[in-house]
């Protein structure tokens, strides 16, 4: 139809389906998270207008150079994770895809088992953007910038991440004043690997164990059978006093379901329950909890910006920038997170 604007990326796609980009990113993938219906009508409009789910690469622009288009092409990596949901991607990538193109910086988006099968295609691009601690070498004269991640940088590969000790200051405050006896700690142990060595963890159950507090990790695997009968029993097996901390937004979502699902969620949710998190996928349990929030915008912008610096700072020493998280109760969840 003349008039229309040619769908080139995540965000044309989302403004077209009236989603937002990480729903898009999600129905490109199949994921189970978003519903049938919501899924076949954004690929229906993704094949009517020939664009790929597979490599969500921007086009060169023929108009006029922007400040940072000089710098790239960029490889922006991506994790699938068994086609399911992962926070740390489907909130930093889209939010990627939109500031380099506004930047009018080019970019590939590709799977890191394209590169592990491939290292060669790291010789097309100028530099890396990537999340969490992957099982990848990454080339060392190539800029990199990491969201996430804890293991040791190289030369020329910088960070930027959330303050997990600040996390685990402000898990122990909610905790104490909860006056709990006993805190479950709540993860997926597929997702993370050397989880009992994340400062998150470790920092937290350190605090709680020091103020008498039991700490119990409740774990689950992506075809976990029996988290609810387990779930059920520490709750039945000890004080009634309970905590209920979850790592990030898929805990959260599988702890929420279950509590939900015994009926609980009335009884420890408003004062008792904290996720480390604050994602869309959470926004329909009630009532409300406390969640940590991570703030994926800034960590993505923080992270371009960073990278474009490196590109043109190649010499400079390498840098772990740790952003500040913040508890916010449920009265202060902003509406479009409800």
């Amino acid at each position: 139809m003349p008039g229309i604007k040619k769908i080139r990326n995540l965000n044309d796609l989302a403004k077209r389906t009236g989603c937002t980009a990480t729903a898009v990113s999600m129905a490109l993938r199949n994921s189970p998270q978003l519903s049938l219906e919501l899924r076949e009508k954004i690929q229906k409009i993704a094949r009517e207008n020939n664009f790929s789910p597979r490599n969500y690469s921007r086009r060169k622009s023929t108009r006029e150079k922007k400040p940072f288009s000089h710098l790239g092409p960029l490889l922006l990596l991506h994790n699938d994770f068994y086609n399911e949901l992962n926070p740390a991607r489907d909130l930093t990538m889209p939010a990627a895809f939109q500031i380099l193109n506004n930047y009018g910086v080019d970019y590939s988006y590709l799977d890191i088992a394209e590169v592990r099968k491939n290292p060669e295609l790291f010789r097309d691009f100028a530099g890396v953007l990537y999340y969490n601690d992957q099982n990848i070498e990454i080339p060392e004269e190539m800029p990199a910038m990491q969201i996430f991640g804890w293991k040791e940088l190289k030369a020329r590969q910088d960070r930027i991440t959330v303050d997990d000790r600040k996390i685990a200051e402000l898990s122990t405050e909610f905790f104490l004043k909860a006056d709990v006896k006993r805190v479950a700690m709540v993860w997926r142990k597929d997702m993370i690997r050397n989880f009992y060595e994340h400062p998150r963890i470790k920092v937290l159950e350190k605090n709680l164990s020091a103020k008498g507090i039991e700490v119990t990790p409740i774990l689950f695997t992506r075809r976990d059978t029996d988290f609810l009968d387990r779930l059920q029993e520490y709750i039945r097996n000890g004080d009634s006093r309970i905590g209920f901390f979850a790592f990030n937004a898929v805990s959260g979502l599988k702890l929420c379901s279950a509590l939900d699902i015994m009926h609980l969620m009335p009884l420890y949710a408003p004062g008792q329950l904290l996720v480390c998190d604050n994602d869309f996928l959470l926004q329909n349990f009630w009532p409300r909890f406390h969640v940590i929030d991570l703030d994926f915008p800034m960590l993505t912008r923080r992270a371009v910006d960073g990278l474009l610096w490196r590109l043109e700072n190649s010499d400079s020493p390498e840098a772990v920038t740790y952003l500040s998280p913040r508890l916010i109760p449920p009265q202060n969840i902003p509406e479009q997170n409800r």
